[in-house]
């Protein structure tokens, strides 16, 4: 114990000293803080009180207590944290809070953090509080913040933004960021068609020609002044702003191809109807310009800068799903449904993306997983500009049936730098596995079409077939990450059945996680990832983990959608410790490992026996989400999952 003890303490310490060397351990370095802590002792008696570790994040006191074993967190009673000795000396919550709870009542310093900390290097859970004297009293009130996953909110340059969100409950700047895009795009929307009579696809097509424009020429609003005439329209000086930024020398390879020029007469084709488009180029009276320049102002002001920023949200994606939310054959019920990128981002981190790796998105979409892998290579490789080309140019591979999402997804990747990027347009099934294991791939992040295989004349496609085929383009040993309805990991047909069998054969089953059901918010589906390691037969006794992670973090927000609520960070690194073995210990209702056969049901909910007994409020929970499920499936063309017959 003495030794795993110590080890929380190493593990800890490391953190400290990633955002500051002034601490101190077992005492505290600042006079204030010791006097208040002299007849503090969390024994209960008139002891000096020596917090693990003490340091000030800006005019915060912060105090971390630390226990090895993770049921030593916290002791609460009728919801809260109870400060009475043994409690305090036994669990690294209470104790922290105790210290906190001495220092705001007995010093200066009226407001202090408190964090309990339990694991160890394998795994650490960090649960802060935030302890106050609220104005005219004198006992403090302790009130639990959400979980984090290190201490770099508490550092000199992040104490401020941390303060304002977890304890004013302000929106992060991220989340204030997305808010703004989502508005304009909600708001192009509406322009689109009132300005332009546009409609689906080509709402996104616009966007997507202009952002190109912009980017070939800084001065194109200058330019854009209309025309009464046929010939130089502001679609013309479109069309060519966007030829000027194809051919330049971060798009254009030193050595086109046949697939690149294939690829930039696409782009070319799709976009040249804003040419010809009446309503584009008109002067609209009541805009003094033309559509097309108040859409690329707008862009130009409100958008444009995304793409220089650090992340990896998909604005293109997220316009496109904007523009077909209520386009009705146009949007999902033909199978599209894009990803959002906690999700992408979540499953690159899972399969362990590193720079050298290869990847592939065999239905890439808008390209958002393409996004978060390239994001996530280029912040491993740092400043190293060299390894940064190599990555764009040599190791991002996609394809895409649509042309529509084509033009998005290509967009999408020179926007960020990454106009050399190995795109396919074309069904996955026309390419051949061998082509795309030749050139090394050994990541598949995947969301295949959904709700495509309603008879025997469509049974090929099913998402497992497309898993099947999607593993046949990665070499041995390589990883697959994919996101499906959970019907696909029921397999409730024979030919799914063996489907199932045929992808055991020849690979094998590492996880299946199951999802937050409002994780494809306003589309109905109930989501789960599977985890496969390709080329390799899975054994009969391989245990796979089965996880529950429906509890992730994020919450539907009323006229936005799916929102983080603080506590994504903290959930999202459990799992991944989860996935990479690091966290030994979990309960069944989390997690289990279990082995499996292609009759079964690839589920947690399928594995997990809950012996507690149940209460009238879950069986009537359980009823309602049987109806919701069904009902899902029925829409989606999924019904015959609740048939006895089976083909």
């Amino acid at each position: 114990m003495a030794n795993e003890a110590t080890a929380t303490d190493r593990t800890v310490r490391k953190l400290v000293e990633q955002i500051t060397t002034n601490f101190s351990e077992q005492q505290s370095n600042n006079p204030e803080i010791a006097l208040a802590l002299l007849h503090a002792s969390k024994q209960g008696k008139n002891g000096i009180g020596k917090p693990d570790f003490f340091f000030m994040a800006g005019s915060y006191p912060v105090v971390i207590e630390d226990k090895p074993a993770f049921d030593r967190g916290a002791y609460v009673e009728n919801g809260e944290i109870v400060l009475d000795y043994p409690y305090t000396k036994s669990y690294a919550d209470n104790g922290a809070a105790w210290y906190a709870k001495n220092i705001v009542e007995k010093s200066i310093y009226h407001e202090c953090f408190a964090i309990g900390a339990t694991g160890d290097s394998r795994y650490l859970q960090l649960q802060p509080y935030h302890v106050f004297l609220p104005k005219g009293e004198s006992k403090a009130v302790v009130r639990k913040l959400n979980p984090i996953v290190d201490l770099t909110d508490f550092s000199e340059a992040n104490i401020s933004e941390y303060y304002r969100v977890e304890v004013l409950g302000e929106k992060t700047v991220e989340q204030q960021h997305i808010e703004n895009l989502q508005t304009v795009a909600a708001q192009l929307h509406e322009d689109l068609r009132n300005y332009a009579s546009l409609e689906g696809e080509n709402k996104a097509t616009v966007i997507s020609a202009l952002l190109l424009a912009l980017s070939g020429e800084p001065n194109l609003l200058t330019i854009m002044q209309g025309s009464n005439g046929e010939d130089n329209q502001d679609g013309d000086k479109v069309f060519a702003a966007i030829k000027v930024e194809l051919k330049s020398s971060h798009v254009k390879p030193s050595d086109p191809n046949a697939v690149w020029n294939q690829k930039i007469n696409i782009l070319l084709n799709k976009f040249g109807f804003i040419r010809t488009n009446v309503m584009l180029n008109k002067i609209n009276p009541s805009l003094n310009m033309t559509p097309l320049k108040y859409f690329a102002t707008t862009l130009e002001q409100k958008v444009l800068e995304h793409f220089q920023r650090n992340t990896d949200f998909d604005v293109l994606g997220n316009f496109y799903g904007e523009f077909v939310k209520y386009g009705g054959s146009d949007g999902n019920s033909l199978g599209i449904v894009l990803t959002p990128q906690h999700i992408t981002s979540l499953m690159a981190e899972l399969i362990d993306v590193q720079p050298t790796d290869f990847i592939l998105d065999p239905a890439c979409g808008s390209a958002g997983f393409l996004i978060s892998a390239m994001h996530r290579m280029l912040n491993a490789v740092d400043g190293d500009e060299t390894k940064k080309t190599d990555i764009r140019q040599n190791h991002l591979y996609g394809i895409e049936l649509q042309e529509k999402l084509f033009t998005v997804a290509t967009t999408n990747m020179i926007l960020r730098g990454d106009g050399k990027s190995n795109l396919r347009l074309g069904d996955m099934f026309s390419f051949s596995g061998s082509e795309f294991q030749e050139k090394g791939i050994n990541k598949i992040l995947f969301n295949p079409p959904y709700s495509q295989a309603k008879n025997k004349t469509t049974q090929h496609l099913s998402e497992l077939n497309f898993i099947r085929h999607a593993l046949d383009m990665s070499v041995p040993g390589g990883k697959l990450a994919v996101i499906v309805p959970q019907s696909t990991m029921i397999g409730k047909t024979k030919y799914d059945k063996q489907l199932k069998k045929e992808i055991l054969d020849k690979n094998t089953l590492e996880s299946v996680i199951t999802l937050n059901p409002d994780t494809f918010y306003g589309i109905g589906v109930n989501p789960v990832i599977a985890i496969i390691t390709a080329g390799k037969k899975h054994s009969a006794d391989h245990a796979v983990t089965f996880v529950d992670f429906r509890d992730d973090g994020y919450k539907v927000s009323k006229h936005i959608g799916l929102m983080p609520d603080g506590s994504e960070k903290a959930k999202r690194k459990k799992l991944v410790q989860l996935i990479n073995g690091n966290l030994i210990s979990f309960e069944n209702k989390f997690a289990l490992k279990t082995t499996i056969t292609a009759e079964d049901e690839w589920l947690h909910s399928f594995y997990y026996f809950n012996d507690e007994i149940p209460t009238d409020a879950d069986f009537e929970k359980t009823i309602q989400d049987y109806l919701a499920f069904k009902f899902d499936m029925t829409v989606h063309g999924r019904g015959d999952l609740f048939n006895d017959e089976s083909r």
